[in-house]
Parts: C-alpha cells; sequence; structure tokens
C-alpha cells in the first residue's frame, strides 16, 4: 500500500508553486533517499541529497583513485555546499578523474582552488601555506593570486582593453541624467543589491554601468550563462524576464540555447585575460543587433540544480549537477557529447600538461 500511495505521488502533477510545491519536493526527495532499496525506484535516478544513499556513496568515493586525481581546495575545513557537491558527482560520474576535499593534496594530480568568492585576505594566506604541501609541478586551477580577479579594480577596463565586450563604465558629467545606467554594489555580484536609473554622477558603495537593453521582439528581457573549464565552452541556460534584472526567481522561462562563435571566442578571451581555468559566465545579447555583453562572472557558480516538476514524470529525485540536466530531461546535449566525457579530456590533457582539443561547436553565426 505505500509503494502504491508513494508511485501516485511520483507520477501526479504536483499542485501549487513556490514553498509548498518545494516542501512537497522536499519530501520525495528525503524518502527516496531511505527508502529507494524498497520502492520501485532505479537508485541512478536519485541525485545528491541528505539521506543514507548519497552517504553510502560517500563512503564509496574515499576509496577511489582514478588516472587522475582532483584536490578540490577550499577555506572551509569540511568545504562549502558547491564544493561537496561537486567531489561528489565528479567522483560519481567521470570516468578517468577521482575528487576529494581538502585531503590528499600531497598526491593528487591537479589541484583546483574551489571555494566561495572573492577569497578574504586571511584564507589566501591559508591557501597558499596550503599549496606548499603540494606535489612539484602539479597545475593548479584559479590560483588564490587571481581567483579574485572579477572583484578587483580595474577589471572591466582591463577586458575591455582586451576586446571583450563589457557594459561602458567611463562615464562622463555629460551623460548625467542622459544615460541609463545600472548601479552595482561594489565588489560584489549576483544577488548583491543593484538599480536601475539615469545616471547621476557616483554614489558611495555603488559602480555604474551603461544599462544594456536585452529585450526581444517578445518584449522580454533576457540573460545567458556559459561555462567555461580549460578552454571548452558550454552553453548553460537563457533566461526570459519581463524584468530588467533578469533572475531564476523572476524569469517566466527558461531553456536550452545557442551560442555563436564569437560568444565562444570572447569567452575564451576572459579566460585569458584574467588567467581563470574554470567560471561561469552571464552575458546579454544587446537589442538590435544581437551583439553580446558581458555583465557577471562567478569562479564559484551555483551548479547544484534540483531538476523541475517535468523530470519527475521521468522519476528523478534530488539535485543534479546542471551542466548534465539536459541529459536527465532528455534535452540534446550541446556538441552532442555528454559533460563529464568533455570533463574527462580536457581534465586529462591540463594534468599532462597538454593542450586539449578546441573543441567544436554548434553556431547561431
Amino acid at each position: 500500500m505505500a509503494n502504491e500511495t508513494f508511485q501516485r505521488t511520483q507520477h501526479r502533477e504536483l499542485k501549487g508553486t513556490g514553498h509548498f510545491t518545494r516542501a512537497v519536493r522536499g519530501v520525495e526527495d528525503t524518502a527516496v533517499q531511505w527508502l529507494w532499496f524498497a520502492l520501485p525506484i532505479n537508485p541512478e535516478r536519485v541525485g545528491y541529497g541528505a539521506g543514507p544513499l548519497t552517504w553510502i556513496r560517500r563512503r564509496k568515493h574515499k576509496k577511489l583513485r582514478r588516472r587522475v586525481h582532483i584536490c578540490l581546495l577550499d577555506y572551509h575545513p569540511k568545504g562549502g555546499r558547491q564544493s561537496r557537491f561537486t567531489e561528489f558527482w565528479i567522483n560519481e560520474r567521470s570516468r578517468l578523474c577521482s575528487a576529494s576535499m581538502n585531503e590528499r593534496i600531497e598526491d593528487a594530480d591537479v589541484v583546483w582552488v574551489y571555494c566561495k568568492d572573492p577569497i578574504p585576505p586571511n584564507h589566501k594566506e591559508g591557501l597558499l601555506r596550503v599549496l606548499k604541501r603540494a606535489r612539484p609541478g602539479a597545475p593548479i586551477m584559479n590560483h588564490p593570486e587571481v581567483y579574485n580577479a572579477y572583484h578587483e579594480e580595474g577589471t572591466f577596463e582591463k577586458l575591455a582593453e582586451a576586446g571583450v565586450s563589457v557594459p561602458r563604465s567611463a562615464l562622463t558629467d555629460k551623460e548625467i541624467g542622459k544615460t541609463l545606467v545600472v548601479y552595482k554594489t561594489k565588489k560584489g555580484h549576483g544577488h548583491t543589491p543593484k538599480f536601475l536609473s539615469e545616471y547621476n554622477d557616483s554614489k558611495v558603495g555603488y559602480r555604474a554601468f551603461e544599462f544594456i537593453d536585452s529585450r526581444g521582439l517578445d518584449g522580454l528581457y533576457r540573460r545567458y550563462r556559459a561555462y567555461y573549464i580549460l578552454g571548452t565552452v558550454r552553453p548553460g541556460t537563457l533566461l526570459s524576464s519581463d524584468r530588467w534584472n533578469v533572475l531564476v526567481k523572476t524569469a517566466k522561462r527558461q531553456e536550452a540555447f545557442t551560442m555563436t562563435s564569437n560568444e565562444v571566442n570572447q569567452i575564451r578571451l576572459i579566460a585569458k585575460t584574467l588567467d581563470l581555468q574554470y567560471f561561469a559566465v552571464d552575458y546579454l545579447r544587446r537589442k538590435g543587433d544581437d551583439s553580446p555583453v558581458f555583465i557577471d562572472l562567478n569562479v564559484y557558480p551555483d551548479i547544484c540544480s534540483r531538476l523541475k516538476q517535468t523530470s519527475r514524470k521521468l522519476g528523478y529525485y534530488g539535485h543534479w549537477h546542471s551542466l548534465e540536466a539536459r541529459t536527465r530531461l532528455v534535452i540534446s546535449e550541446p556538441l552532442e557529447r555528454p559533460f563529464w566525457e568533455t570533463f574527462d579530456e580536457v581534465m586529462c590533457a591540463f594534468a599532462s600538461r597538454k593542450a586539449a582539443p578546441s573543441e567544436p561547436h554548434d553556431s547561431g553565426d
């Protein structure tokens, strides 16, 4: 009887939205973590979560030592949420790489600094001391010396000089009351406060950037997210909203998209200019000519994705890596290659200090 009840819950359309729906999904996720062995559910369809199935998997991960071992380095002793999540999925999905969090740095083939940015000065010194224990010659991804590059003064100017399309920030008195700008919190990004207004000179704690109108023919604003890892660029998701500050919580649509060759090349130029090996980048396509303008960068992006209601009909539960969510939802992969195949290829090349082959991409050009 309990199984029949659970199966009805598994396949029904969830009613309502917001906190209630999330609460129901949370209960279901917890149930499958504890009862997967007694329910008609393939454990491969149960993602990361708080419960015994995840614990069992993590215990098995401790014994792994594949061709390339990656030490994820975080200034939190046990790692932050994203760090632990990434460690878990590398061990679950990669065929050639294993990972540990703040452990085994002495014999790691790659050390990946993977922590909340920007790194505070006192934690940066601690990370540098730990890095001295790394095997001589072990390559380091996102070294602490460049980890905060996006947050430094002059970064947008540096990117612009390198040829990256970014919002204009060199505004003059002649533009006061005439130019529409976004005031962003200094040294902040993502969900830090920002507001839209006509330029009114400098404001304490904020920096002004020219507003980029990203509206399409339907009147919705759009924001694109892409991921860069060791020379490879992969599209994430496109968010559309009726609000200028496009966020996941205000988006009316979330969908796949195709990148242009110019966008791919611009992202590789960002990586080269800032000397970063991994990050997520958000950009807009300017109304009128669809030219890309890059507005935000995260070296510690949120990649913990709870699949949407559609996936429940397919029998998926828990949290999944956002770069493999397309596979879970039976949506074609960009480049027709699963993310983890690309991950293995570029990571093995990085560990051996060889250049990974440039990956072709679907182009909208």
